[in-house]
């Protein structure tokens, strides 16, 4: 073999698909001492695979009864598991995945987000994994005793899907044993009424360090609830993200409260959601004086029912790019419809602009294309556009061939394209035409990254 061992470690760091890694451990030892750890590194198990329930039973037994393979993973990602078995079969798949994670002596990130899946015997399982600094979990309680849960310290980022009101009880508790380390707390609800402003203001003196917010889906948090935890923070906040609040945010106050602390001064991702009801002219203008002293990188707005941003202020976007267009890396539009004239201002002022999510009419696409085009480090364009009604969606070969088109005006630097709910990598192809020329032409192929795109990462949960 010509290649040098070493070379494989960092080869094969660059396979995505679980399996192309499974079949590189089949060509010899040499290979499979080098792509085995690679393989069982990360793994993660989503409710779309075939077979997901039957792969959660064939993984954990095999974790359980390989101890060197166990050893392996840093990540475990469940967000499938199966339910209504017997109760025989439920203990058995229960007492091989504390087993198995026991053996999960080097696990630093665990998520387990299904629903009613997770026992105290597992929790318990998961403390003796002394390197574990991140953890995902869904907050129903009912199978667990959520006091088990102030036991993990040392903790860099919690994560509450859909908490019950046992375990929103035990999160201040849990959070003065993990503050002096936390820098990630997300709280992700559909509707929940519990947390609310107080509960916020009661976590604040313990989370001094923190560096990412995520709350979601909390009606009853407003403006005062979020001041208390951005305007203690002593170093300021690297990311936020604030979605489906109450009504009653202030945008205006909020802003005011954050500048007066300076709680931005390190800013580089906001992901904001525009109220209902609300003036988009005014909340505009106070969110770009809330940004106005930020290092903004990544820039993510969404709405709660279908907008245009012609109802934004008219001068929002071009003093956008102008204070932060030489950094934006990222920007997102979800539900908000886009001008042509924004995208145009966007695409053509951005220069670092590598990621881009926007919402456009069918009607639009050429014109788009044309404006994307201005773009010359994006590596990835998902476009939305809303169907009218009783219109059929256009076929998946059709779709194939509008991103196609799209992709052709695009910088050689695009690595992934999406419309709506279908995504594609791009690839490029040397093409000899019948001139004898040589020509680079893009191609569009299925996405081998098995991990889920984060537009579509909530409806997962």
């Amino acid at each position: 073999m010509d290649i040098p061992l070493e070379l494989l470690i960092v080869i094969f760091d660059f396979v995505l698909n679980p399996s192309h890694l499974a079949a590189f451990c089949l060509v010899n030892r040499a290979f499979n001492q080098f792509a085995t750890p690679v393989l069982y590194r990360h793994i993660f198990i989503f409710p779309w695979y075939k077979y997901s329930k039957s792969k959660v039973f064939s993984l954990f037994r095999t974790l359980a009864e390989s101890p060197h393979l166990a050893a392996y993973v840093e990540t475990l990602e469940i967000r499938d598991f199966p339910k209504g078995i017997s109760t025989v079969n439920q203990s058995d798949l229960s007492g091989c995945c504390v087993r198995a994670i026991r053996q999960c002596t080097n696990l630093k990130s665990c998520t387990w987000t299904k629903d009613g899946s997770i026992r105290s015997e597992l929790l318990e399982s998961l403390l003796n994994c002394q390197q574990l600094r991140e953890l995902e979990i869904n907050g129903n309680s009912a199978e667990y005793d959520p006091l088990i849960l102030t036991q993990f310290q040392n903790l860099r980022k919690i994560s509450l899907i859909m908490p019950s009101v046992p375990v929103l009880n035990v999160l201040p508790l849990w959070i003065k044993a993990s503050g002096p380390t936390l820098r990630n707390l997300r709280i992700i609800c559909k509707a929940s009424t519990h947390v609310t402003d107080g509960l916020l203001e009661s976590l604040s003196p313990d989370l001094l360090e923190l560096e990412h917010l995520s709350i979601i889906g909390c009606p009853k948090v407003t403006h005062k609830g979020i001041g208390a935890l951005v305007s203690t923070n002593r170093s300021g906040l690297l990311a936020i993200d604030l979605k489906h609040l109450s009504l009653s945010f202030d945008m205006s106050a909020f802003t005011t409260l954050c500048n007066r602390a300076q709680a931005f001064r390190r800013l580089h991702t906001i992901t904001l959601t525009v109220p209902a009801n609300t003036s988009m002219f005014d909340w505009t203008r106070d969110v770009y004086d809330l940004l106005s002293s930020a290092p903004l990188e990544v820039f993510q707005l969404s709405s709660m029912c279908a907008l245009s941003d012609r109802q934004m202020a008219g001068d929002f976007w071009q003093k956008m790019v102008t204070s932060h267009g030489s950094r934006l890396k990222r920007i997102s539009f979800h539900r908000i419809q886009t001008s042509m004239a924004t995208l145009h201002i966007i695409c053509s002022q951005c220069p670092r602009l590598e990621q881009l999510f926007v919402v456009a009419e069918r009607r639009d696409l050429e014109t788009l294309a044309s404006s994307v085009s201005l773009a010359r480090n994006l590596r990835t364009l998902h476009i939305n556009y809303p169907l009218a009604r009783n219109e059929a969606p256009i076929s998946p070969a059709t779709a194939m061939q509008t991103a196609l088109l799209i992709s052709l005006h695009c910088s050689p630097t695009l690595t992934s394209i999406g419309l709506n709910t279908q995504m594609w990598q791009v690839r490029r192809v040397v093409r000899i035409d019948e001139n004898g020329e040589e020509h680079v032409e893009p191609i569009l192929l299925s996405r081998e990254n098995p991990e889920i795109p984060e537009q579509f990462l909530v409806s997962t949960m």
